[in-house]
């Protein structure tokens, strides 16, 4: 085996995993950097992409995150402020808020989600579709195990 190959083998998976994020969100900061886009927070990119994706507000992004509330208050808070994210009252249930896209969180997710795609697509170029296919089914399998 090459040195190239073998470099992976000493880490635990943990570590690899924390590595490999990091690819992904470098490729991210590049995109908001490109775009202008440098004042998301950190957990930002991944709330506003789950909104434009699944197209709904999340129900509990303190439980979805693994954050306390008031973390997540924060974050809606910096990106309302920042012009991302728009609250209004629920009409149907005046205690609860709504959380929207605004047309600047709209961009930046597309940017995101652009620069999250490029990432997969040179994975799938270096190790081929079907081992990038396993690697979802057993991170998967992974994140079942909570």
């Amino acid at each position: 085996m090459s040195e190239q190959t073998q470099w992976h083998e000493d880490l635990v998976l943990p570590v690899l995993l924390a590595e490999g994020r990091k690819t992904y969100g470098a490729a991210i900061r590049r995109a908001f950097a490109a775009e202008g886009f440098d004042d998301i927070p950190k957990l930002g990119p991944r709330l506003l992409g789950g909104m434009l994706r699944f197209g709904s507000q999340p129900a509990d992004i303190a439980a979805d995150f693994g954050i306390s509330k008031q973390a997540a208050s924060k974050l809606v808070d910096a990106l309302v402020v920042r012009g991302y994210l728009e609250r209004r009252v629920d009409p149907d249930d005046r205690r609860r808020m709504l959380l929207s896209l605004t047309a600047r969180g709209e961009a930046a997710a597309r940017a995101s989600g652009a620069a999250t795609d490029r990432v997969d697509r040179e994975l799938e170029e270096a190790v081929g579709e079907r081992a990038v296919e396993q690697m979802r089914e057993t991170l998967g399998a992974l994140v079942g195990l909570r």
